[in-house]
């Protein structure tokens, strides 16, 4: 069965990023990006987040900082400390998304 296309290419990526989750009184918590596109994330964390959960986001890009509004779409357990969490970026700085989309573009990267 053919793969559908997606609407932003994605990219493998090792990077962090600061998590602070609106309405919650705890400290940012600290996760790790592993994939990465212009319109969103995927982050592997040690805790669940809370689907449809809003939140700010600082990753951690070469050496700059990007930062977004998030929205979780979709979270996965993977074993007892570990879950991925599919965020969907809610608002991204036009220089922001422009360094993602030429990070994605200079890897090759297909829809």
């Amino acid at each position: 069965m053919k793969r559908p296309i997606r609407r932003f290419p994605r990219i493998e990526a090792d990077t962090l990023a600061y998590v602070k989750i609106l309405g919650d009184r705890r400290r940012e918590k600290i996760a790790w990006v592993k994939v990465l596109a212009a319109g969103g994330c995927m982050l592997v964390c040690d805790d669940t987040i809370g689907f449809r959960s809003l939140m700010e986001l600082r990753i951690t890009l070469g050496n700059r900082e990007l930062r977004a509004d998030g929205r979780v779409a979709w979270e996965a357990r993977h074993g007892a400390r570990e879950h991925h969490v599919g965020i969907e970026f809610l608002r991204i700085g036009q220089a922001d998304r422009a360094a993602i989309e030429a990070l994605v573009a200079a890897s090759g990267a297909a829809a």
